[in-house]
């Protein structure tokens, strides 16, 4: 099992930054992971989504269902398809005239996914510190 957890500080309020957790056009402006919500709106609890990690020829597709989500503090979700079992949340506190993002995460690699663990689990790992900072700049920047 493979553990994420990182944090950055916005010089925004949480209503200027939720939003690019939740609206799939800003959401592919800042993450690596693009979803494609397979559910119609209004987007919470229930709502489901796809999401494809990996490169080139190595790509895994998986079916995330949102588990709790309160507008402008939290988002959680977990899968429910796939070969990486992912359960993972988003957390925005106020802070001063900002935003505490926080992220964590856990990811369960089945099947020949099994082997790719130790390489793709470090990209992920970095992967998602650097998403938070992309974050940061183009929330910051509107």
């Amino acid at each position: 099992m493979l553990t994420y957890q990182s944090s950055v500080s916005i010089d925004r309020g949480p209503e200027a930054v939720f939003p690019y957790f939740v609206e799939p056009a800003k959401q592919s402006q800042w993450s690596d992971v693009q979803m494609r919500r397979l559910t119609d709106p209004p987007f919470g609890p229930g709502s489901r989504m796809e999401v494809t990690f990996g490169m080139g020829p190595m790509k895994a597709k998986i079916g995330l269902e949102i588990t709790e989500l309160e507008t402008n503090r939290r988002m959680t979700w977990t899968s429910f398809s796939g070969p990486i079992r992912w359960a993972g949340e988003y957390n925005l506190e106020p802070s001063g005239a900002g935003t505490l993002v926080s992220q964590r995460g856990t990811l369960t690699f089945t099947g020949l996914w099994r082997l790719l663990e130790p390489i793709i689990g470090a990209e992920i790992r970095s992967g998602e510190e650097k998403e938070l900072e992309k974050l940061k700049a183009l929330v910051e920047a509107a």
